[in-house]
């Protein structure tokens, strides 16, 4: 076989040639050439479905708040149980709750209880506490 280099042989054009600045320029001949289209811009507010459903979100999140509002119920203790709980905790003295009520609380108490001064006198004459002051 023969040596065959390709500098040393005449080259041979293909007979087509790109025009100057053809490929820099092609992208704006095209978007002339094709047909302008105007977009029909049809705002939201326009539009039914939009308020509808915005609507029906609003009322589902307002039904909701409301519906687990009120279903939360809150267990008070009764009265029995507090006291219950007052009697058998032993870190709380008389003094501690004497401690926390104010005038109006005290005079709350004294209205409900309705202890009069004979029942106090009573309950003193039969206890024999105050023997034991007397006789030291």
């Amino acid at each position: 076989m023969k040596n065959f280099k390709l500098d040393n042989e005449p080259k041979i054009n293909s007979g087509f040639k790109a025009p100057d600045d053809y490929f820099s320029t092609l992208t704006d001949i095209v978007l002339q050439k094709l047909p302008q289209q105007e977009t029909k811009v049809i705002p939201l507010y326009r539009k039914k479905p939009v308020w509808l459903s915005a609507a029906a979100i609003f009322m589902i999140l307002i039904g909701g708040s409301l519906f687990f509002k009120l279903n939360t119920t809150t267990a008070q203790p009764d009265s029995t149980a507090i006291e219950n709980y007052l009697v058998y905790q032993s870190s709380i003295s008389e003094y501690d709750l004497y401690q926390k009520l104010d005038a109006d609380d005290i005079a709350e108490l004294e209205q409900s209880i309705g202890v009069s001064n004979e029942a106090i006198e009573d309950y003193i004459s039969t206890q024999n506490n105050y023997d034991i002051y007397l006789t030291e």
